[in-house]
């Protein structure tokens, strides 16, 4: 079978800018926090958000404690009135509708000030609908249907606004229909890009394949939609809200397979259904499973720390010492899984977390292990290099409690992270060779403190586009992507001047320019999937074993 995932799937920018903020204010405020109306119509999602108290009300009178609570307008808008009801409760709120949307508020206010009448191609009981009537006033006509715009009325002037979500084909057929019944008709098309690339990407495959699987809400609007095109020119199409949904059934006599999603589905929802089809097919083997619990376990980070460890030695002119380096590589692999783990148990349900929790008893055991027997070998170093292991052992247990100290915790984690790796692999080894004293050292501390950063970033930068919550620790958190994509950009130019006045400098340019490549991949939405991050992300520091 060959499986075609769709590239414009996943979270539209609206979507991911509404739910950005809402985590983003769920960090910074003790009020409670709802959101009008559901934020999106995807029930895995609502799950997640529920779980971190915020919560859904269809009208803000179902608030009571309303100077204790921030209510969160979702990304489909509401009418002006509402918001004016809004403004006068006295109630604390973010406006999460999406710029696009907005964009279908000022068009119609522009028109309806002028005087002209305002039609509107959509579901009439759509959430963004009834905000864009708001705006609209009493003078304005829905049409969902090719029947509407037959018994439309003859008009003097019109306006003529899509919902954003829209199917681009079907508003054209309305237009082709109308323009005789309007004297003077201004055509706004405000179909959405992220829309009319998913519709076209999706026209395309499902021409091609044997079955089209559409995964969304059941109650959205946009993925009933993409639904209904699929099901039209597809051979056979289904619809499922989660991988669960899915029988090996439904796979049957299935050559092509193509996959889509709709705006409120996000990525890590995508790649369940696509694992979990491989799984009916057969189409994993032991192999796979052992690759994937070796990258999901935090094992290639152990391997990674190794890799930096024989870096500093080369760049000092030492033998590689295997006892100190494996000694450092237990610990930091013990640590990184330790807080792995307590992360995700408080994450959202994308497939790490489903193997990591498959294999969680193992993973912990793992770790725990890992810990006591690079405490046990540093005992055949020295004392000191025990007792400094041990220091950092200790603090990495207790990370998530000292994290929770900062009020304000704008990129604490990267930091810490960053840190962590510069004192365990840089500046115990110096230490103990008496190496501390020379510029050297200063270059290869900071060379690896900036290179865990940036890695750090990646990885942060690699979640966001496939949709996952970001830590609110991390540097993109902080500083937002566009910021963060500025600041990694000259991490990796001062990464190059460092490496440049190293005695080996080939392996921290390669890492200078491999994440570069990486992050221009991530930019240009060519990701690899969640899994195969975990070791590429790892592979410049596993390389300097090499170069």
């Amino acid at each position: 079978m060959k499986i075609i995932v769709a590239k414009n799937a996943g979270f539209c920018p609206g979507v991911n800018n509404a739910i950005n903020k809402v985590i983003e204010l769920s960090q910074k405020t003790t009020k409670k926090i709802f959101t009008l109306g559901p934020l999106i119509h995807n029930k895995d999602v609502i799950r997640t958000l529920e779980e971190r108290g915020i919560r859904a009300v269809e009208k803000i009178s179902e608030i009571k404690d309303k100077k204790n609570s921030i209510l969160v307008i979702r990304a489909h808008g509401i009418p002006p009135q509402l918001e004016k009801e809004i403004i006068d409760s006295g109630m604390d709120f973010v406006d999460a509708t999406c710029p696009l949307v907005k964009n279908v508020h000022n068009v119609i206010t522009k028109y309806v000030e002028k005087g002209y009448c305002t039609i509107i191609v959509g579901d009439p009981h759509h959430a963004e609908v009834l905000g864009l009537k708001g705006y609209a006033g009493a003078n304005c006509y829905v049409i969902s249907s090719i029947e509407d715009a037959k018994n439309l009325t003859y008009i003097e002037k019109a306006n003529l606004v899509a919902q954003t979500t829209q199917e681009e084909d079907f508003f054209f057929e309305i237009v082709k229909i109308i323009k005789d019944k309007v004297k003077e008709l201004i055509i706004s098309n405000t179909i959405c890009n992220p829309t009319r690339l998913r519709q076209k990407e999706t026209i395309e495959f499902s021409k091609i394949s044997d079955l089209v699987i559409v995964i969304g809400g059941k109650h959205s609007a946009n993925t009933n939609r993409l639904y209904q095109i699929c099901k039209n020119i597809s051979k056979r199409a289904i619809y499922v809200e989660n991988e669960n949904e899915l029988s090996i059934s439904d796979l049957k006599d299935v050559n092509t397979l193509f996959i889509t999603a709709g705006a409120s589905t996000p990525n890590w929802l995508i790649e369940r259904v696509e694992r979990k089809i491989k799984e009916l097919t057969k189409k994993e083997n032991i192999f796979i499973n052992i690759f994937n619990f070796i990258s999901v376990s935090g094992i290639f980070t152990g391997f990674a720390a190794y890799g930096i460890s024989y870096f500093i030695y080369a760049n000092i002119g030492i033998k590689p010492d295997l006892i100190l380096s494996l000694s450092i590589s237990l610990s930091l692999m013990g640590v990184h899984i330790i807080n792995r783990k307590i992360e995700k148990e408080s994450s959202e349900r994308d497939i790490k977390n489903i193997i990591f929790f498959k294999y969680r008893l193992l993973i912990k055991y793992l770790s725990y292990l890992s810990i006591i027997l690079s405490v046990l070998i540093s005992l055949k170093i020295s004392l000191k290099t025990t007792l400094l292991i041990s220091l950092f052992s200790i603090l990495g247990l207790l990370y998530s409690r000292i994290k929770s100290i900062f009020k304000k915790p704008l990129a604490v984690k990267d930091m810490f992270i960053s840190a962590g790796w510069a004192y365990m692999t840089c500046f115990i080894p110096l230490l103990e060779y008496q190496k501390t004293n020379t510029i050297n050292f200063y270059y290869l501390l900071s060379f690896v403190f900036i290179s865990s950063l940036i890695r750090n970033i990646i990885t942060s930068l690699l979640q966001k586009h496939n949709d996952i919550i970001i830590s609110p620790q991390s540097v993109l958190y902080a500083l937002n992507e566009d910021k963060s994509s500025i600041i990694l950009i000259f991490l990796i130019i001062i990464t190059t001047l460092i490496s440049l006045n190293l005695y080996n400098s080939k392996a921290g340019i390669f890492l200078s320019f491999y994440y570069l490549f990486f992050y221009i991949l991530i930019k240009n939405k060519k990701i690899p999937d969640l899994i195969s991050s975990e070791i590429l992300i790892e592979i410049p520091f596993i390389a300097m074993i090499l170069v």
